[in-house]
């Protein structure tokens, strides 16, 4: 690996990290599966909140919403092991099947026997998955804009993104998050800060890490989905680009038992990041503090 790329992904990475509304502890964890970089912060004795990012951009992530959830919850964000990030896996973690092994790890090592688990993206198609294995740790569930798991991807959300895989320049990444975010309005110079640090952490990434050689998100079988048993909260934005949010909630409401959705005015694929205030209240009202 090139050192020059890996200092590229650590300034970025650190970069996003000091944009966050409320500054984590950074804790590795070890595991048989992997050494799991987590960032934990919030009032002790909280309600506990295990966060899974969306692909390549990392527990980074969640700068938006960081200071809010810290209110409420007491928030473990883990980089996922193979994926972009300083997670280091200590065998092959490239499927599903394997991602859910090690996180079953990380919550027994993190002394969460039960706990609340939400994932955005390519976190929640994992969360989803994990609720169905093993509900006995899981309090309730949140998916936000989860990949795929309902509905599979759109045709355009996969093409766009072919030319950045192949050659990962900075611009093309930028205007791939871009065009996956709501349409160009105000939104306030943190949201462009954050948009523009997740966009360097992938670019980054990419070219450090090379492309990701784990599972690619796909459609949950029925029967996985039906055996959801924990409350499940299901977020989108009302503009969503990788799907249609209206037929993905439709479907999410005929499988899963107990859940609630919601699709979020003025968000996209950008939705914890554009609206950051009612997120974290919508998980406020959902999981109870």
């Amino acid at each position: 690996m090139n050192p020059k790329n890996e200092a590229a992904f650590r300034r970025a990475y650190d970069e996003l990290l000091s944009l966050w509304t409320a500054a984590p502890e950074s804790r590795d964890i070890e595991t048989p599966s992997a050494r799991t970089r987590v960032q934990v912060w919030g009032r002790e004795g909280a309600p506990p909140l295990v966060l899974l990012h969306g692909f390549k951009v990392t527990s980074g992530m969640w700068a938006a919403n960081a200071l809010e959830l810290g209110k409420s919850f007491r928030v473990y964000a883990a980089d996922t092991p193979g994926d972009h990030g300083f997670s280091v896996p200590h065998r092959p973690l490239n499927r599903a099947g394997e991602l859910l092994g090690w996180l079953d790890e990380l919550l027994t090592a993190l002394g969460l026997s039960r706990t609340n688990l939400g994932g955005m993206s390519y976190g929640g198609w994992l969360a989803a998955q994990y609720a169905a294995r093993a509900p006995e740790r899981v309090s309730k569930l949140v998916l936000i804009a989860p990949g795929a798991t309902f509905l599979p991807f759109n045709t355009d959300f996969v093409l766009r993104g072919i030319p950045f895989i192949v050659w990962p320049r900075r611009e093309w990444v930028h205007a791939y998050l871009r065009w996956a975010a709501v349409p160009k309005t105000e939104a306030g110079a943190h949201y462009d800060a954050v948009m523009s640090g997740i966009a360097d952490v992938m670019w980054t990434g990419l070219r450090y890490f090379g492309w990701y050689r784990g599972q690619w998100p796909g459609v949950v079988k029925e029967e996985v989905l039906r055996s959801i048993r924990a409350p499940t909260l299901l977020l989108v934005g009302q503009q969503e680009r990788i799907y249609d949010a209206e037929p993905m909630m439709a479907r999410a409401r005929s499988l899963i038992p107990h859940i609630t959705c919601e699709a979020i005015p003025d968000a996209s694929h950008d939705l914890p990041i554009r609206q950051p205030e009612i997120v974290v209240a919508r998980l406020r009202e959902f999981i109870g503090t």
